[in-house]
């Protein structure tokens, strides 16, 4: 061969390996996620399983993953994770693909209240699959295991003078009123009449009367916690919220109430510009395995959809947070609630 012909011929097959590799680098997924959802080992894990390469991006809020989804109309990303009350937002603009449960073995396997998605709402829209749930907390009670003697069953303890002064609450309008309109036995508590909203709005006047302080992170509630008589936390952090007093070496305890905790559920979910459907769908599937789920719990104290955890038992009452009927109105009513002496 002569030398042209040789450095043409090094040349071409120079090219097609730097094409393999963009290719290689081009069919790479791309995950949008919160911290804590795609570990490097999993992602490492998963590649050594499928073959399929990973590249993730992480996001801070809810705002953060909208403006990144609806910004290029869901073509950056293959996969995300949102909660079951975003999602609807996302299927409503277009911007997410259906899901082929038949291609998730492990859905098979995850504990009873998470294999009926029709049942989620927010999940499944004319019967076709969005989401298929990853982890999950509940909202729950946190209580002082010295000062309250007998574990609480309602969030209506919250009300009991004995413990005037000594409850810590979570500072927000739209989930201080749900949960009291729980505690008052409205079956939607997202969703509420005038009249329910004014029965709500006088009994969190009454509540006020025994909350200590208002809180709006959970290294706040400690720090009160640790400096004050609290016997009683409204806990909207929930589990890690109770782990991160449990290491600090508070006697607390968790109960989810009888008449429902309010929760929020994540959820794996499928772009509208995905590139590569059958490999989105193995992320999925590869997240809801038993491994990946009970690390998930160990690392991050949230619940997971495949093995028990702390977070609820198989009978406790979840319910799943949801678009409510007018945050700013549930905002306004609760800067009149907290300025009524």
């Amino acid at each position: 061969m002569g030398l042209k012909k040789l450095l043409t011929a090094m040349a071409t097959a120079g090219f097609i390996v730097s094409m393999m590799a963009s290719s290689t680098l081009a069919e790479n997924l791309r995950v949008l996620a919160w911290d804590g959802y795609a570990d490097k080992d999993w992602v490492k894990d998963f590649t050594a399983s499928t073959g399929i390469g990973v590249d993730v991006v992480f996001i801070g809020s809810d705002d953060e993953a909208w403006a990144k989804i609806k910004g290029s109309e869901g073509k950056d990303f293959d996969v995300f994770a949102v909660n079951t009350a975003q999602l609807q937002r996302y299927i409503a603009a277009d911007l997410v693909t259906p899901i082929d449960t038949a291609n998730l073995p492990n859905q098979k396997n995850v504990l009873p209240r998470f294999r009926d998605l029709t049942a989620i709402r927010g999940d499944t829209k004319d019967g076709k699959v969005y989401g298929i749930p990853f982890c999950f907390d509940s909202i729950g009670l946190i209580y002082d295991t010295d000062k309250v003697k007998s574990a609480p069953t309602s969030m209506s303890v919250l009300w009991d003078p004995a413990y005037r002064g000594k409850v810590l609450a979570y500072d927000n309008g739209e989930h201080n009123v749900s949960f009291t309109a729980l505690t008052l036995g409205y079956k939607d508590p997202f969703h509420l009449s005038d009249d329910q909203i004014a029965a709500v709005k006088a009994k969190l006047i009454d509540f006020k009367h025994n909350v200590l302080s208002f809180y709006t992170t959970a290294d706040e509630a400690q720090q009160i916690y640790k400096n004050n008589d609290v016997a009683l936390i409204w806990a909207n952090y929930g589990q890690q919220q109770m782990k991160a007093l449990k290491d600090a070496g508070a006697h607390v305890a968790y109960v989810n109430p009888s008449e429902g905790a309010l929760a929020w559920l994540d959820n794996w979910v499928i772009s509208k510009g995905v590139h590569d459907k059958a490999a989105a769908e193995k992320w999925i599937n590869f997240m809801i395995s038993k491994t990946v789920s009970s690390q998930l719990s160990e690392r991050t104290g949230f619940g997971n959809t495949v093995t028990e955890s702390a977070s609820a038992h198989g009978d406790d009452k979840l319910i799943w947070l949801d678009n409510v009927e007018d945050p700013l109105k549930r905002s306004d009513l609760w800067n009149e609630i907290k300025a009524t002496p």
